[in-house]
């Protein structure tokens, strides 16, 4: 059984945070992170029914947001763990009564949760062979695109460049987990997603960062929730290093 859906979508753009508020987010994120990181606190190892997930549930409320609003066809994560955050993609979709996801990872791990909008790819997300599956997959459908496998810069960017052509205007592609190195929550990693975002989004002209799906002010992605314009896509001609 499917719900109804509203017609509610947060469209404003948000008051900017003062330099102490702003200050106050930073420090808060970085505990946040360390409590799970270093101190061994479940803040981002949570579950949705009985299925592990390294999420923020803030960021989980803004994709069933989108999910709602967008209504993908086909919703892609890259970066597959325990296989909890497709099963909470999949069921936002069981109640929107539309759309499926494909779930990639390098790894195909044991027990993963089985449902019937749930396709599980193995393999690089960067591959030819799984880029040109995914591919065939979405058709001529509309995608929803979640990055969440290697997070250092180039890989990044490499799942940027092939899996954005797959957006179109209006959809989003999210890159995870850019609080790495944008707050940055682990400076000994070095240039992260949002390095690769950073040098995407100047390379492209027809993505921009949506900070309105910021606006619970604790999100493990920020400045990753791109949402696609208008503009024509353009890359530039002398690639760049990260």
């Amino acid at each position: 059984m499917t719900a109804e859906l509203g017609s509610f979508f947060v469209d404003s753009d948000q008051p900017p945070l003062s330099p102490d508020d702003a200050d106050v987010v930073r420090r808060f994120h970085e505990l946040y992170y360390r409590r799970w990181l270093r101190q061994g606190g479940d803040t981002i190892r949570i579950s949705w029914f009985g299925y592990e997930v390294l999420k923020c549930p803030l960021d989980l409320w803004v994709y069933q947001e989108l999910l709602a609003r967008t209504q993908p066809d086909v919703v892609i994560e890259t970066g597959t763990f325990a296989g909890g955050s497709a099963l909470f993609i999949a069921m936002a979709l069981d109640r929107i009564g539309r759309g499926r996801v494909i779930s990639v990872d390098i790894e195909a791990r044991p027990n993963l949760p089985r449902h019937p909008r749930i396709e599980y790819i193995t393999g690089s997300s960067t591959g030819s062979a799984v880029v040109a599956d995914v591919r065939r997959a979405v058709g001529s459908g509309r995608a929803m695109v979640i990055l969440d496998s290697d997070h250092h810069a180039p890989y990044v960017y490499a799942e940027l460049v092939e899996y954005a052509p797959l957006v179109r205007p209006g959809d989003y592609l999210i890159v995870e987990d850019t609080d790495v190195d944008a707050i940055p929550v682990r400076p000994e990693f070095g240039a992260g997603p949002m390095a690769a975002v950073d040098r995407f989004l100047s390379d492209y002209a027809d993505f921009s960062a949506d900070r309105r799906c910021e606006r619970f002010l604790m999100t493990l992605n920020p400045g990753g929730f791109l949402r696609r314009n208008d503009a024509p896509t353009r890359v530039v001609a002398t690639p760049r290093s990260i």
